[in-house]
């Protein structure tokens, strides 16, 4: 059955429980989103939550709020329901949830830019434990316009760590529409600009802001 797109408010996922139409618009700097609603089948348990290779104390979602919270003018954790989200309260990050629970990240980059207060929204997987943030502030720098702007990676889009104006939503209601769940699909019918790999090497010369953590074995490689 292909999913039912609701477009009531979202919940908000702090400690007050406002409406969305309670949350007051901020400034033109983009949002920060964090995609953080997949089952993480392969891992065994919720990705967000473990313990980031780095800083053992912190989590792989408290760490990529930590460096999205200084450059963007919010952040939002997308989280499937609530009970998945128990560990995601952080201070001054706010916490929605799918409209349609489990049907994949096109439905939680649907559900962040709908939520956001602002145009455009820097989004990122939780599953990637290395972004950096001089390419955060790289990509943040680039003209703000009505197209995806995307990193290029060995030739591959990377639209898990990518900037998102909120016009392309009436585009991701077409695809879910048509039962699709992956933000790739949206490249063939939404305006994109691509960043090439060497440009983002300029910033990240390892490009490691790019490394995802899927299985323990790949979690064991990084510690």
């Amino acid at each position: 059955m292909q999913a039912v797109v609701a477009l009531s408010p979202i919940v908000d996922g702090t400690q007050t429980g406002r409406l969305m139409k309670q949350v007051q618009p901020l400034s033109g700097i983009p949002s920060g989103i964090i995609l953080a609603g997949g089952h993480s089948r392969r891992m065994g348990q919720n990705k967000a939550l473990l313990p980031h290779p780095g800083n053992q104390p912190i989590t792989f979602v408290g760490h990529l709020a930590s460096i999205l919270g200084p450059l963007c003018s919010e952040v939002l954790i997308v989280a499937r329901d609530e009970a998945h989200a128990t560990g995601f309260m952080l201070p001054g990050v706010r916490v929605v949830f799918d409209l349609v629970p489990g049907s994949g990240p096109l439905m939680g980059l649907y559900t962040g830019l709908k939520a956001m207060t602002t145009q455009h929204a820097l989004v990122a997987a939780v599953d990637m434990p290395f972004v950096q943030p001089a390419l955060l502030s790289f990509l943040l720098s680039q003209p703000l316009t009505g197209a995806m702007l995307v990193p290029v990676v060995n030739d591959v889009p990377q639209v898990l760590l990518a900037l998102y104006p909120r016009s392309i939503l009436p585009f991701i209601e077409e695809r879910i529409r048509q039962g699709r769940q992956d933000p790739r699909s949206l490249l063939e019918i939404a305006p994109v600009q691509y960043i090439s790999e060497d440009r983002l090497r300029q910033v990240d010369p390892h490009l490691r802001s790019f490394i995802g953590v899927n299985t323990p074995e790949e979690l064991q490689g990084l510690t």
